[in-house]
């Protein structure tokens, strides 16, 4: 990896999981013993979970229509002198976007577009790159990234109706309920919830079993955690553990050994979790993240 111009102008496209997994990886390393393109880093992720808790404005009722018209009247009215140059489709695009400007649509807009398919896949990248910089900017750039709103816990309870788990007050080992939220995993509802610990981190997301989960350059292997068997990917001394039942994926992030602290946690929000997957089941690998890589 070059210079660090070059880290700071890509440093939007490493945030939002969009850099192939050799140049994560590079970037990730830069991050580690750069201290300045750290900061950097640290305050783009900050700027980007304060834009994601502003409201976004309702698109005007209309609005297209209105831009045709207006792109159409521009090319018919009498007395214009007509350039050569024709409207592409490019052109009608940037005249689109600067009426929508004018109409008061904001950046978060902008910065709320899904890029990375999630219909199919949910993409963990966003969080796993952040986790030895700081968990709670990762935290929240992975809320934004799947449109996580803070509600209650009757409130997660009637979104995630048709997942299986739970978000009690107080976890195994002392772990106390701060937040939950609403997500949306692609086309599906989802819930997150953090714990506390005496200002140790603990994060619990819930959502719909999908094809694929998208880790970006870090790498997914087979674990198993008391009775149950699952995937854990460690990034330093985090580890995202998921456990999947026939209706919920769930994932657990925190600094727990998977052998001894978090079976009970895992058992406390997942209680559907059949007991037939023991630890002496043979492991297989999922098709789609084989052992040793993605």
């Amino acid at each position: 990896m070059s210079a660090c111009n070059e880290i700071l102008n890509r440093l939007g496209e490493f945030i939002d999981g969009e850099l192939p997994p050799t140049v994560r990886a590079e970037f990730q390393d830069h991050l580690n013993h750069c201290a300045d393109c750290r900061n950097e880093f640290h305050h783009l992720v900050g700027l980007t979970g304060s834009l994601a808790a502003i409201d976004q404005p309702p698109v005007p009722d209309g609005l297209w229509n209105t831009i045709e018209h207006r792109l159409d009247g521009l090319r018919q009215e009498p007395g214009i002198v007509r350039s050569s140059r024709r409207w592409t489709p490019t052109a009608r695009l940037a005249t689109a976007a600067a009426i929508i400007l004018a109409a008061g649509l904001t950046l978060v807009g902008v910065l709320s577009i899904d890029r990375s398919a999630q219909a199919a896949d949910i993409n963990f990248a966003v969080l796993l790159d952040g986790l030895p910089f700081s968990v709670d900017h990762a935290f929240a750039k992975f809320l934004s990234h799947n449109h996580g709103r803070q509600t209650t816990v009757a409130e997660a309870r009637r979104i995630g109706k048709n997942l299986s788990f739970n978000t009690p007050q107080q976890l195994p080992g002392g772990f106390v309920l701060r937040e939950v939220y609403a997500l949306r995993v692609g086309d599906n509802p989802g819930v997150a919830a953090r714990y506390e610990r005496n200002g140790e981190f603990l994060a619990a997301i819930f959502h719909k079993p999908v094809r694929a989960e998208e880790f970006g350059s870090h790498r997914d292997y087979p674990c198993v955690v008391g009775k149950h068997r699952g995937h854990m990917v460690a990034v330093g001394q985090w580890k995202l553990v998921h456990f999947t039942d026939p209706t919920t994926c769930h994932c657990l992030l925190s600094r727990l050994d998977e052998t001894t602290e978090l079976p009970p946690i895992m058992a406390a929000v997942a209680p559907r979790l059949r007991e037939s997957s023991t630890a002496t089941d043979r492991i297989e690998p999922r098709p789609d993240h084989p052992p040793g890589g993605n």
